[in-house]
Protein backbone atom coordinates (compact mmCIF):
# COMPACT_ATOMS: atom_id res chain seq x y z
CA UNK A 1 0.00 0.00 0.00
CA UNK A 2 1.54 3.48 -0.98
CA UNK A 3 1.73 6.17 1.45
CA UNK A 4 0.98 9.58 0.65
CA UNK A 5 2.99 12.19 1.56
CA UNK A 6 1.91 15.90 2.69
CA UNK A 7 3.43 18.64 2.88
CA UNK A 8 3.72 19.09 6.39
CA UNK A 9 5.20 15.54 6.40
CA UNK A 10 8.08 16.92 3.86
CA UNK A 11 8.73 19.60 6.22
CA UNK A 12 8.59 17.86 9.43
CA UNK A 13 11.50 15.17 7.96
CA UNK A 14 13.51 18.10 6.53
CA UNK A 15 13.50 19.72 10.17
CA UNK A 16 14.67 15.87 11.63
CA UNK A 17 17.03 15.27 9.23
CA UNK A 18 18.90 17.83 9.71
CA UNK A 19 18.95 17.31 13.32
CA UNK A 20 19.35 13.52 13.42
CA UNK A 21 19.95 12.28 9.71
CA UNK A 22 17.35 10.69 6.97
CA UNK A 23 17.17 7.15 8.66
CA UNK A 24 15.97 8.47 12.12
CA UNK A 25 14.04 11.33 10.13
CA UNK A 26 12.00 8.89 8.04
CA UNK A 27 11.21 6.46 11.04
CA UNK A 28 9.68 9.34 13.25
CA UNK A 29 7.65 10.67 9.95
CA UNK A 30 6.61 7.17 9.89
CA UNK A 31 5.96 6.67 13.41
CA UNK A 32 3.66 9.93 14.02
CA UNK A 33 1.39 8.42 10.67
CA UNK A 34 1.02 5.24 12.36
CA UNK A 35 0.25 6.39 15.47
CA UNK A 36 -2.52 9.59 13.32
CA UNK A 37 -4.16 6.50 11.61
CA UNK A 38 -4.75 4.73 14.53
CA UNK A 39 -6.07 7.99 16.60
CA UNK A 40 -8.59 7.98 13.41
CA UNK A 41 -9.45 4.91 13.56
CA UNK A 42 -10.34 4.30 17.37
CA UNK A 43 -12.19 7.85 16.53
CA UNK A 44 -14.42 6.15 14.07
CA UNK A 45 -14.78 2.77 15.61
CA UNK A 46 -16.27 5.63 18.71
CA UNK A 47 -18.43 7.47 16.53
CA UNK A 48 -19.86 4.10 14.46
CA UNK A 49 -20.73 2.17 18.00
CA UNK A 50 -22.38 5.42 18.90
CA UNK A 51 -24.19 5.63 15.91
CA UNK A 52 -25.83 2.11 15.87
CA UNK A 53 -26.80 2.99 19.35
CA UNK A 54 -28.47 5.43 18.57
CA UNK A 55 -29.90 4.16 15.23
CA UNK A 56 -30.93 0.70 17.56
CA UNK A 57 -32.47 2.78 20.08
CA UNK A 58 -34.19 4.74 17.52
CA UNK A 59 -35.67 2.06 15.55
CA UNK A 60 -37.59 -0.02 18.32
CA UNK A 61 -38.05 -3.61 17.08
CA UNK A 62 -41.60 -4.94 16.98
CA UNK A 63 -41.14 -7.08 20.16
CA UNK A 64 -40.28 -3.68 21.67
CA UNK A 65 -43.65 -2.25 20.21
CA UNK A 66 -45.78 -5.16 21.33
CA UNK A 67 -44.53 -4.55 25.02
CA UNK A 68 -45.22 -1.09 24.82
CA UNK A 69 -48.48 -1.34 23.43
CA UNK A 70 -49.22 -4.15 26.36
CA UNK A 71 -48.30 -1.84 28.56
CA UNK A 72 -50.29 1.04 27.59
CA UNK A 73 -52.77 -1.21 27.29
CA UNK A 74 -52.70 -2.21 31.50
CA UNK A 75 -52.50 1.59 32.25
CA UNK A 76 -55.87 2.80 30.57
CA UNK A 77 -57.20 -0.27 31.99
CA UNK A 78 -55.87 1.15 35.40
CA UNK A 79 -56.78 4.72 35.10
CA UNK A 80 -60.70 3.86 33.71
CA UNK A 81 -61.33 0.95 36.87
CA UNK A 82 -60.15 3.69 39.16
CA UNK A 83 -62.26 6.29 37.54
CA UNK A 84 -65.46 4.13 37.24
CA UNK A 85 -64.69 2.91 41.43
CA UNK A 86 -64.15 7.17 42.35
CA UNK A 87 -67.73 7.78 40.04
CA UNK A 88 -69.36 4.79 42.43
CA UNK A 89 -67.88 5.93 45.54
CA UNK A 90 -69.24 9.33 44.82
CA UNK A 91 -72.89 8.19 43.98
CA UNK A 92 -73.15 5.96 46.34
CA UNK A 93 -71.98 8.71 49.01
CA UNK A 94 -74.50 10.85 47.78
CA UNK A 95 -77.62 9.01 47.81
CA UNK A 96 -76.82 7.57 51.51
CA UNK A 97 -77.44 10.94 52.54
Amino acid sequence: MAQTINTSDIQLFNLLKAKFGEKEAEQVVTLIKVKDISVLRDDMNKDFKYMRDEMSRLFSTKEDLAKTETKLLLWAFVFWATQLTAIFAFIKFFITK
